[in-house]
């Protein structure tokens, strides 16, 4: 029986391919972080663009309203101030309940991370 190989040349080998599995794990954590950071920034993205067209929306919907409101009082005055009522009300009612409404977004982020998220330890296995 013909022993070719040193038990140092063993070893050196082994330490290489658990560096190489080592790197490779690193990289693979890198790269799910990365698509938890897209998802969430995709997330953050599409919620901006749905409060400004929804900004815009009610914008145009108090604009006609006041002018309604105008008609009804008699004055372009009377009804815009009946406007600004309903929107001191509308924030009153924001304010009141912040507290609530950040909680809700933190949770559908913290649910956005936790979806299908899988921890992978960075132990070897041989």
């Amino acid at each position: 029986m013909n022993r070719d190989y040193k038990l140092g040349d063993i070893a050196s080998c082994i330490k290489n391919d658990l560096i190489g599995l080592g790197v490779t794990k690193l990289q693979l954590l890198k790269l799910q972080g990365f698509e938890k950071l897209s998802r969430i920034g995709a997330l953050l993205l599409w919620n901006i663009i749905v409060i400004f067209l929804a900004f815009f929306a009610s914008l145009f919907a108090f604009i006609a309203l006041g002018f309604w409101f105008s008609d009804l009082v008699g004055n372009f005055a009377g009804g815009f101030a009946l406007v600004l009522l309903l929107y001191v009300g509308i924030f009153g009612i924001f304010f009141v309940f912040r507290n609530a409404i950040c909680t809700g977004f933190q949770n559908k982020l913290l649910r956005e991370l936790e979806q299908d998220f899988e921890f992978q330890s960075l132990e070897f296995r041989v």
